[in-house]
């Protein structure tokens, strides 16, 4: 017996020093920054494109998307659409279990769709969903759920009946219609989502999250596609500042900087080459004015506001290139919709705009000795800034006097959604590649959410929008959104300011990410092999 303790003794050192020259295992983490510092991680809660995308990572649909943004399958293995195109039937994938290894069955999808339209959720992109039988009165209160056309008649099948023919509705599911765990839910209420109860189904699930610094994800074992998603961890970033996040890119901290300010792509080209990644997008900077109370209240208010901005320089100062200047509101590049609409105004020289602006403003009441007064507000970071003071000495040139209000985008959120604000900066990018994507943005039924953040409401063009989507013809169908968009342009309740432009920093470490016009880089696609 001694004998043995003895050279157990004197083997041990032996097999530490062994397993210390064992290579470790180097975790594939991809660092990402861009994406709005989340403010709630419930997919039916969240209200911006940077919270979308953190939740493309931590839950899937019935579809999902690929590298390229197109819709593939998700949580459904397959589906079949009826004859007339409103009945979608979806066959679940065999076996998927939520990340605590329960089971994911079409019942969850069935309760997950009925509480995102429910009104006491208060989802901001419940509108992307009134495709779905019923789902807009249902989102009113004026039905019950259980009217709504969603049913699961066993768990490996979910049935959705759509009032109107949805040609892009694999889109639509993939972003805006996640699934949640019920019981989870149910037993902790609005505190689910805190990291050390979350469940959820998608390719990463989370580990750590620190407000206004990171959020940390790991690869789910859970996932029906675990295999073949490359890394282990993914870091989001929100980091607003571009000097500091193309500062940290440079040090090689982070690998996808999902956009920087156009001021700095000179210096970006100079510095990284061909890692700048440049996409004209389907998106429309905006200026969302409040249509429910204050000054912007008045139509000849907005008209004047939106008349004195001189687009093209803003487009050429600001992004270098004069033909981004908008006056639609459906982007170029829209499916089905080949010539958006323009404002009236759109070829006026800029003297008769100025012209026009100062004949409303005093036909609204406003002068020399009166001038109206209102406040500006934009997410604080410094491209934003500098655009907001030379939307100022534009206004100032008709006579109005601006106070910029710049806040972080919580704070800014909170505004909107309680009507606090004048006018604010924003970007419109589609839920899908269709022009009823921009233009359900002020369908009056949603109005004073982020879908409809200026709270627009005409009766005539909600009846439209209505009209388009019960519409089979393609070209009849666009006709109606071109008249829709037209007569909410004659109102301007938002006014476009400039065409969306993605700039990405990609590193080349970084594998799996590809360009697409929508600006949405799925996470579950990427992986950074080595350091």
């Amino acid at each position: 017996m001694r004998y043995e303790l003895k050279s157990l003794r004197a083997v041990i050192p032996i097999a530490l020093l062994s397993v210390l020259a064992w290579p470790v295992h180097a975790l594939n983490i991809v660092h990402r920054a861009g994406t709005d510092d989340a403010t709630t991680l419930d997919p039916h809660k969240v209200g911006y494109p940077g919270e979308t995308t953190i939740m493309s990572d931590l839950f899937v649909g019935l579809t999902a998307l690929d590298a390229r943004a197109k819709p593939i399958p998700g949580a459904a293995q397959s589906w079949t659409i009826s004859a007339d195109g409103r009945i979608w039937t979806f066959q679940m994938r065999r076996g998927q279990r939520w990340s605590n290894g329960t089971p994911l069955t079409a019942l969850d999808f069935e309760y997950s769709i009925r509480r995102a339209l429910a009104p006491a959720t208060a989802f901001p992109y419940a509108g992307r969903l009134y495709m779905i039988r019923n789902a807009r009165a249902v989102n009113a209160g004026q039905m019950p759920s259980t009217a709504l056309g969603v049913r699961a008649p066993d768990p490996g099948t979910l049935v959705i009946e759509l009032d109107n023919p949805a040609p892009y509705l694999p889109e639509v599911l993939a972003s805006f219609a996640m699934p949640v765990p019920r019981a989870v839910v149910e037993q902790r209420g609005d505190a689910w989502t805190r990291p050390q109860w979350l469940v959820n189904n998608g390719p990463f699930s989370l580990q750590e999250w620190r407000p206004n610094a990171y959020i940390r994800l790991k690869r789910n074992p859970q996932f029906y596609d675990a295999a073949n998603v490359p890394a282990d961890e993914v870091m989001h970033y929100p980091v607003t500042a571009a000097t500091t996040a193309m500062r940290r890119y440079a040090a090689g901290e982070i690998d996808f900087v999902l956009t920087f300010p156009p001021d700095q792509m000179q210096r970006a080209r100079a510095e990284f080459g061909d890692q700048v990644k440049v996409d004209q997008g389907l998106g429309v900077e905006m200026l969302a004015f409040n249509n429910r109370r204050g000054v912007t209240r008045d139509p000849r208010v907005r008209r004047a506001l939106s008349l004195a901005l001189d687009r093209e320089a803003l487009a050429r100062n600001v992004l270098g290139d004069a033909r981004l200047a908008a006056y639609s509101y459906v982007a170029p590049g829209a499916a089905n919709y080949p010539v958006p609409v323009k404002a009236d105004f759109a070829g006026w020289p800029a003297e008769r705009r100025r012209d026009e602006a100062r004949r409303l403003l005093q036909e609204a009441g406003f002068s020399a000795t009166r001038p109206l007064k209102l406040r500006l507000s934009f997410p604080a970071n410094d491209i934003n800034r500098r655009v907001a003071v030379v939307l100022d000495a534009m206004w100032r040139s008709v006579g109005v006097r601006a106070e910029m209000v710049a806040k972080e985008q919580r704070a800014l959120s909170a505004d909107i959604a309680s009507g606090d604000f004048d006018a604010v900066r924003t970007l419109w990018l589609a839920g899908h590649s269709d022009a009823l994507g921009f233009l359900e943005r002020l369908d009056g039924s949603a109005a004073g959410t982020t879908m409809n953040q200026s709270g627009y409401s005409n009766a005539r063009y909600d009846a439209l929008l209505v009209r388009a989507q019960a519409e089979p013809d393609i070209a009849k169908r666009a006709a109606v959104l071109r008249s829709a968009e037209a007569l909410a342009l004659a109102d301007q309740p938002v006014a476009p300011i400039f065409y969306f432009v993605g700039r990405r920093l990609v590193s080349p470490r970084l594998r799996g990410w590809e360009h697409n016009p929508r600006g949405i880089h799925v996470s579950r696609w990427m992986s950074v092999p080595s350091r």
